[in-house]
């Protein structure tokens, strides 16, 4: 009975259609994977599909059955023992079976292709193969203690591997991410660019200390080096140098004379300087506001140690910046010579240390933009400390001002590579990116940067909306993006966007609200705002405000060239023009350009405000014409968006401008 019914099945090739029908919905399925994410399509479409094909397969079975699908139209399936030729049954013929797997075999590839392609351009542009992370170690106990004393291991370990030159390691601060992760060491190292992944234990008890390191590929998940050291807690630097050797070993890093000099160098011998030391280290890398407790916690090291170079290295950078060519928080003459005093005391225990090379190159950056010479200390210590990240920042940093601004790019992106989830590093690379106009490369590190803040960040997620605009200027696509950020966001936490967009559409009446009801806006934006209404008395009374401002900044600090830039802008809303320029040209002669590749651009910008207002359009020209060859927040679309150029941009000489820009 069974025998015969199946073969009625086949005869009426039941089975043909359910393999045909299950072919064709396959094939539905993996195209619709494959072009509802390309159109940006919700993914519940491919779910929807698959409900349907579902739910038809039964109803497609018994058709099959009762009728069949002929040249000549739908008839009734034929009586029993009536075999069925291709010919009568097309649809299901071998033919359109072979055909079939044909398209389904296509469509497997393309995904497989694809991610062949990507993990051949990981693994080729991305990944070093003696590249490694050090994962935080983990305490056999969670006191506050041992935490402390597991996290030191951890910092002096990377410290040391950051010593050799032939290997790829991340810095510590995209490593600490990971502290008690429960994610796979393959999913870790793909996050960040490694292929080498060390992790460990320690436990102290008394003066004894077991530390367990266990070296890992994690492409083919082999333990490429595991020991566990048992030593006095007087012998711990040895531990770790030997940890570093050892890696290099395994990793067949090349290690050089001078790297394992450095290497086995000891900081100190007092074990609570050292202590002291750590814990000012890792509030100065977590971003403490107060800089000042931070330096406290480092006096104390050295009142312990007064050989130890690395907390008077610290110190150094410390109080450099504070002070800041006198402009800086603190621009007290007494500011800089406690930097100087902290810099002498290094030099004095070891002038040829990289962490000496790195003060000096600070001092002379925060010190006296000295940039020269402070780009040839950096350079000097990046020999010997060639995987430090915040170095290659620096150096990038101090490019900028000197105008060599590829190079500095170039830096930004060594600096992220070497710490992936360094947020502020990111942001400084795509930040940069963009005024280099760079696109493709600054919306790649915008989807970097939202990847660390889970897309939950207001500040980084309007970054698509800057980057749209200057790439294009298309309101219609801005608008989307607007309304999408609205729908995740609530409107007070997008204040700035909202104003911007606000402006482009010629709802000043909007912007104007925000802009008052915010604190910490400018006089001239307001007074901008009010002159775009028309409301002239109004305008009239906050550049009045904004000049009064600038007046009070320059009287406190005479120096200051963003107050004389923001005192000559006034000045030409409020119709000064001879005085505006006049004082224009002091901001932008404190900072030109040959002084500061970075700052010297904005002071030009003020300069094209100041000419375009009081009608030099000529000088307004030139001015633009030279930013638009620099590294600037201004671009063509920028320019063409904002009413506030508009004399500029319905000027003919614009489109000659936009000729350069293309």
């Amino acid at each position: 009975m069974i025998s015969k019914f199946v073969q009625e099945l086949r005869n009426r090739r039941v089975f043909r259609v359910a393999a045909v029908y299950l072919g064709v919905g396959y094939a539905i399925l993996e195209a619709s994977s494959i072009i509802v994410p390309m159109l940006e399509m919700p993914e519940v479409i491919v779910k929807i599909i698959l409900g349907l094909l579902t739910v038809c397969f039964p109803i497609a079975v018994v058709l099959a059955w009762v009728f069949q699908v002929t040249p000549e139209g739908i008839r009734r399936s034929p009586k029993s023992g009536e075999k069925q030729s291709d010919a009568q049954k097309p649809l299901t013929g071998n033919t359109v079976i072979i055909a079939l797997l044909i398209v389904i075999t296509v469509l497997l590839a393309i995904p497989q292709f694809s991610k062949s392609t990507e993990d051949s351009g990981y693994k080729v542009a991305s990944v070093d193969e003696k590249s490694i992370a050090v994962l935080p170690f983990t305490p056999f106990t969670k006191t506050e203690d041992d935490q402390s004393f597991a996290d030191g291991m951890h910092d002096d370990i990377l410290t040391q591997l950051s010593k050799i030159g032939d290997l790829k390691v991340i810095s510590r601060t995209s490593v600490m991410q990971y502290k008690e992760t429960t994610k796979l060491i393959p999913d870790i190292a793909r996050e960040l660019g490694v292929v080498n992944i060390l992790e460990g234990s320690i436990r102290r008890s008394g003066d004894k200390i077991r530390v367990v390191a266990q070296l890992i590929n994690a492409r083919t998940d082999e333990h490429l080096w595991a020991e566990t050291f048992d030593r006095g807690y007087a012998d711990i630097f040895s531990v770790q140098t030997e940890v570093a050797k050892k890696i290099a070993k395994a990793l067949k890093a090349q290690l050089t004379p001078q790297e394992e000099k450095y290497i086995e160098a000891k900081p100190t011998e007092n074990q609570a300087a050292a202590q002291l030391y750590l814990r000012g280290q890792l509030l100065n890398t977590a971003d403490v506001v107060d800089k000042d407790s931070v330096a406290s916690i480092f006096y104390k090291a050295i009142q312990l140690d007064p050989g130890f170079l690395l907390p008077y290295a610290r110190l150094t950078r410390i109080h450099a910046y504070k002070y800041f060519d006198g402009g800086g928080e603190d621009p007290r003459p007494e500011r800089l010579e406690m930097a100087r005093a902290a810099l002498d005391k290094a030099i004095s225990i070891d002038p040829d240390a990289p962490e000496t090379h790195l003060a000096q190159g600070y001092y002379h950056y925060y010190g006296s933009r000295s940039y020269n010479l402070a780009l040839e200390e950096f350079s000097i210590a990046m020999e010997m400390q060639p995987n430090n990240s915040d170095l290659y920042a620096a150096t990038a940093y101090v490019e900028r001002r000197l105008g060599m601004y590829v190079s500095a790019m170039e830096n930004l992106k060594k600096a992220v590579a070497l710490d992936p989830i360094n947020a502020a590093k990111v942001d400084d690379a795509g930040s940069w990116a963009y005024q280099m106009r760079l696109w493709d490369l600054g919306i790649q590190y915008f989807e970097q940067l939202s990847a660390i803040h889970s897309g939950q960040e207001p500040s980084v997620e309007i970054v698509q909306y800057y980057m749209e605009m200057a790439r294009t200027g298309d309101m219609e696509k801005l608008q989307r993006i607007h309304d999408d950020l609205l729908e995740k966001f609530q409107p007070e936490e997008l204040p700035a966007i909202t104003i911007r967009h606000a402006v482009y559409k010629g709802d000043f009446s909007t912007a104007l609200a925000i802009e008052q009801a915010d604190t910490l806006s400018s006089f001239l934006d307001i007074g901008i705002l009010f002159l775009q209404l028309g409301d002239l008395d109004s305008a009239q009374a906050s550049f009045e405000s904004a000049r009064i401002d600038a007046e009070i900044a320059i009287e406190e600090y005479p120096e200051d060239w963003e107050a004389h830039g923001v005192m000559g802008v006034a000045l030409a809303f409020l119709g000064r023009c001879e005085e505006a320029i006049e004082w224009g040209e002091k901001g932008a002669d404190m900072m030109p350009l040959s002084r500061d590749g970075l700052y010297g651009v904005s002071a030009l910008e003020d300069m094209v405000l100041i000419n375009m207002q009081c009608g030099n359009l000529d000088e307004a020209f030139d001015q633009l014409a030279e930013i638009l060859t620099l590294p600037s927040f201004l671009n063509i679309n920028t320019l063409r968006l904002d009413p506030l150029y508009r004399p500029l941009v319905e000027d003919p000489r614009f489109d000659s401008l936009i000729q350069t820009q293309l």
